[in-house]
């Protein structure tokens, strides 16, 4: 039961993805000379906000205008909503933000080091006061990141934190349990105040706020240290129905929408809407069941990873209509990583791979009918066909798995696609009913294969590959902090998942933003938040007002 919870909750997580990787070198032992201090305001007594009105009509063209949900929680930490997950980047602050390719950049702290990228201490910016009048402190912190620990979306990624403390007012010291040099990637964590996990909309240090509770706008914070670069000093929202979403973005009634353009959910826009993609850490892949006979053999699973054809699937069905949407991946580890090596990527000929690969796994077309058999082990040979799963919901994967079953069984693989509604296809991997499962994992920006390489709790290794055989090459891989390092670790792990196959790596997705052309200029979005850097929007209310 335990660990079925666990998988209902980590595949559900998956499908809300705005999700839980990074392109500068990595900065050595995270020991970087101290930065800039933030702009600091004076702190007011009484703090001086905008008088509380009553609930506000929902926003009408020409306001920029946001989609909301009132009746759930917006507490940055628990909510799994994706509307306000990403309006809580305009009223939450994280420690870290990672930009829109994927780079930390920190936000609340002022400077951090670690001298054996085990045990990392933290230095809080100070003056940065919180909505409720008060500074934040390292207790709010500490306070946040433990509680993001053990509830909500963050809980995965920040598994292997082993401990949080505070020492003074603006000091946080983090222990994790293994070296990792790129451990700060994964605190884009938002901060609360301390005490306030239970709260619908608890006090964050962010650039808006809700002035009561009620109220379908948010107005800005006087406090915040960017206040005057705010590009609005009014945000409207609105809630609406699934089936309201396009309409009411097509006459102007919502201005931007936050969308995986691959998703299950299928938004429509048009000429006059301009998307802005950012790179994700979400993963798609095919996963095996080591329990189907053909598939024990990683000759076989290593053969199918060779098959498939990445590229057509990412240029015809996941980028169809618009290019950019997705990257083919030939390794687990995305090619947008910013210590990718292209010399980790095979040379072979994938069909001249593919055709040794079968033959050392002793298939055979023994009756001639166009499609391998296996051995019996009794000297003769018995016909499979091997069950694809794939959620009925989501167009693009059940294209792109039939794409993959049409090669394979050209190549002689007999394969047949079978579409489940998601309850089903949870069911189905709970159970182990399937051959191979079309997957897809947000993964931390790290880029730590866990999930999918290891046993255990929190595993999302559905088909009994993980192994603890990849523990030591994982620990390396995140424990390099030099470019050498890296080169020699990132090529023994690929080089160990290309040879044995847990798992076949199809594409890494990027999200969108979209927006009527031309009202807003200089956005930023990322997989920390959809308004990362908003004090350097620029939004034209005359141009929205006239789409």
């Amino acid at each position: 039961m335990k660990k079925r919870l666990i998988l209902v909750i980590l595949i559900l997580l998956l499908i809300a993805i705005f999700v839980s990787g990074c392109w500068l070198p990595i900065m050595p032992e995270f020991n970087p000379p101290p930065l800039p201090e933030l702009p600091v305001f004076e702190l007011p007594d009484p703090i001086e906000q905008e008088p509380a009105l009553a609930v506000a009509a929902p926003g009408s063209p020409g306001q920029f205008t946001l989609r909301y949900e009132p009746e759930l929680t917006m507490n940055p930490i628990l909510t799994l909503n994706r509307d306000n997950i990403s309006l809580s980047s305009l009223l939450y602050e994280n420690l870290f933000v990672l930009d829109e390719n994927l780079i930390e950049v920190p936000l609340l702290v002022r400077e951090w080091y670690s001298e054996d990228n085990e045990t990392f201490t933290l230095h809080i910016h100070p003056d940065i006061l919180m909505h409720d009048g008060e500074l934040l402190t390292a207790a709010d912190v500490t306070y946040s990141i433990n509680q993001a620990r053990q509830r909500g979306r963050h809980v995965n990624k920040l598994r292997t934190i082993s401990s949080v403390s505070s020492d003074g007012e603006l000091t946080v010291t983090i222990t994790i349990s293994a070296p990792n040099a790129r451990f700060v990637r994964l605190l884009d964590i938002p901060v609360i105040r301390s005490g306030t996990i239970d709260e619908r909309i608890p006090p964050g240090s962010g650039p808006f706020i809700f002035p009561h509770p009620e109220a379908m706008r948010l107005i800005r914070f006087r406090q915040h240290r960017y206040y005057e670069q705010m590009p609005l000093s009014t945000i409207h929202l609105r809630q609406c129905s699934d089936g309201e979403l396009t309409g009411l973005f097509d006459e102007g009634f919502l201005s931007l929408l936050w969308d995986d353009p691959t998703g299950a959910f299928d938004i429509r826009i048009n000429r006059m809407h301009e998307p802005r993609y950012f790179e994700t850490t979400s993963l798609q892949f095919l996963g095996f069941n080591a329990s189907s006979p053909v598939l024990r053999d990683s000759d076989v699973r290593r053969a199918i990873g060779s098959s498939i054809n990445r590229q057509y699937i990412v240029e015809n069905i996941m980028n169809i209509p618009r290019a950019g949407q997705t990257v083919a991946s030939p390794l687990a580890i995305s090619p947008m990583f910013d210590m990718y090596d292209p010399d980790w990527e095979p040379l072979q000929d994938p069909i001249h791979e593919m055709s040794a690969l079968i033959d050392r796994a002793g298939l055979l077309d023994y009756n001639y009918d166009g499609f391998f058999e296996m051995p019996d082990g009794f000297g003769g040979f018995t016909p499979f066909t091997l069950d694809l799963i794939v959620n009925v919901e989501n167009s693009h994967k059940i294209a792109a798995a039939e794409k993959i079953a049409e090669d394979l069984r050209l190549f002689g693989i007999d394969v047949n696609v079978r579409t489940l509604p998601w309850a089903a296809f949870i069911d189905a991997l709970a159970e182990g009913n399937f051959d191979i499962y079309y997957g897809e994992v947000q993964l931390g920006a790290d880029f730590d294969l866990s999930p999918l390489l290891l046993p255990g709790d929190n595993s999302v290794n559905f088909g009994g590959t993980a192994s603890t055989m990849y523990a030591s090459k994982i620990q390396n891989f995140l424990a390099a902090s030099t470019q050498e390092e890296m080169s020699t670790a990132g090529r023994l792990l690929v080089d160990e998942i290309r040879f044995n196959a847990p798992f076949v790596p199809i594409l890494y997705k990027r999200h969108a933003i979209y927006t009527p052309t031309g009202v807003v200029t200089g956005a930023t979005p990322s997989q920390s938040g959809v308004f990362h850097n908003f004090h350097n929007w620029s939004i034209d209310l005359i141009m929205l007002a006239g789409q």
